[in-house]
């Protein structure tokens, strides 16, 4: 693979990207997302089926609620209205769903979330975090509709992400 891709064109961002998650019962969702992992409730609305059919999305409109990380990033539970969703078939390992795979939050502590996603009975891909790479630890876990979500913690963050750590120059 080549690592020296050249870029001719970049999206001009305003804002963190923002994941929306299908839902076929949105409230399990958002109890999953705010009072499990604390993600913090922003909005709760619904959209009519005249603009849901205009745009794209649902023939039947749908609700939308947007839930923020402390990082600031929004993830979108949507549940279409009138529609009786299929859940889809959960595989049994991370890397067989083809598309979106998987959220990943960078947390500062993984055994802390491991114990609390224990102590929601939520389920998880292993026992316990595992070490991936040396001063690299992470966990899978399933939501309530079975979608993946990763907890990785980074011993050395900004060695991963130095973008992040840019401002840090002039201290």
């Amino acid at each position: 693979m080549n690592g020296h891709i050249k870029q001719s064109w970049s999206l001009r961002m305003v804002s963190p990207l923002e994941p929306g998650i299908v839902c076929v019962d949105i409230d399990r969702m958002l109890g999953f997302y705010n009072e499990v992992l604390g993600l913090k409730f922003v909005t709760d609305a619904e959209a009519s089926p005249e603009m849901s059919s205009k745009f794209g999305a649902a023939p039947a409109g749908f609700r939308i609620v947007r839930l923020q990380t402390p990082y600031g990033e929004r993830i979108k539970l949507v549940q279409p209205g009138k529609v009786l969703l299929k859940q889809n078939d959960i595989p049994e390992w991370v890397f067989e769903r083809q598309g979106i795979a998987y959220l990943t939050f960078i947390i500062v502590d993984v055994k802390e979330i491991a114990e609390r996603l224990t102590k929601h009975r939520v389920v998880m891909m292993s026992n316990e975090p595992v070490e991936i790479r040396e001063g690299i630890t992470a966990i899978f876990a399933r939501d309530p509709e079975g979608n993946f979500v990763e907890f990785v913690e980074y011993a050395d963050l900004a060695s991963y992400r130095p973008d992040l750590f840019k401002w840090r120059q002039f201290f």
